[in-house]
């Protein structure tokens, strides 16, 4: 862990095994949704920005829950999950964060 966190944090000897505690670091394909949550969400507030009238459509989405597949959601408010220019809208949000470090 010192090497991912670097001086940023004091690791002492109880934290050694820390990652041994978040038990669902080690499941298969779990993680892959904190990934998947920020893309989504950096995609959708780059449709706000574009234009604040989408406001509406994200909070439909929001307001839908669970109550249908996130594809049969997205699709609702007009989006296309399943298309690459989607994803690609998170990522370049994420980039506009980044280069402000």
């Amino acid at each position: 862990m010192k090497s991912y966190m670097g001086d940023a944090v004091i690791e002492d000897e109880s934290m050694r095994n820390g990652w041994i505690y978040v038990s669902h670091f080690r499941r298969f394909f779990y993680v892959y949704s904190y990934a998947s949550g920020l893309l989504i969400s950096k995609a959708l507030q780059k449709m706000v920005k574009d234009d604040k009238k989408n406001i509406v459509l994200v909070k439909r989405f929001l307001e839908s829950g669970s109550t249908q597949s996130p594809k049969e959601l997205f699709k609702g408010i007009g989006i296309d999950i399943t298309k690459k220019e989607f994803w690609l809208n998170g990522i370049e949000e994420i980039k506009v964060l980044l280069n402000k470090l």
